[in-house]
């Protein structure tokens, strides 16, 4: 494993609450479950982003590919 570097993050007192009880429940440090997330919410260098796309269709069903923008980005505002 590579050498770690230590960071600070600012988190809320809520969130800190969530982090400590899924580590207890992991059986793993806040720190270990952080990383975790982490690497697992970054793209990989290089990346363009298009592979959640794929992901829409786990959480809908439904989207066609017509919709695929409005599901990305929201509905088109239109200037009257």
């Amino acid at each position: 494993m590579a050498r770690m570097r230590r960071i600070n993050v600012v988190i809320g007192s809520e969130l800190d609450d969530r982090l400590e009880r899924e580590a207890a429940a992991r059986g793993v440090s806040k720190s270990a479950l952080v990383r975790d997330c982490v690497e697992r919410g970054l793209p990989e260098p290089g990346e363009n982003g298009l592979r959640w796309i794929g992901e829409l269709s786990r959480f809908n069903a439904d989207v066609e590919s017509a919709d695929i923008d409005t599901e990305l980005y929201g509905p088109l505002e239109v200037d009257s």
